[in-house]
């Protein structure tokens, strides 16, 4: 008998943290129509016009040095370390006229 109540008092249990938690579903999706109807309820009419809220956004153009030519100049540089580097080795070959 006591594992028949100690089921009873578990399922009893189960069925409260069920309901619960069923009711808490409830409270979030009423509150989430509140906030939809809320959104909904914006009237597009009274807004002001572009013209108006992109007046004051002028600023100067402005150089930004990024990724594209931080590796250009590495590109670069790395061709003329390798250009100089095949110089230093062959470059005496090239000037003196002897073929390798």
């Amino acid at each position: 008998m006591s594992k028949d109540n100690q089921l009873n008092d578990q399922a009893t249990q189960l069925r409260q943290m069920v309901q619960e938690v069923s009711e808490t579903e409830n409270s979030a999706d009423e509150q989430e129509r509140d906030d939809k109807d809320l959104e909904m309820d914006t009237d597009i009419l009274n807004l002001p016009p572009r013209k108006e809220v992109h007046r004051h956004k002028k600023q100067s153009t402005r150089l930004k040095i990024g990724h594209p030519l931080q590796r250009l100049l590495f590109i670069i540089l790395l061709l003329v370390l390798i250009i100089a580097g095949a110089y230093f080795f062959i470059g005496e070959e090239l000037l003196s006229g002897t073929s390798f």
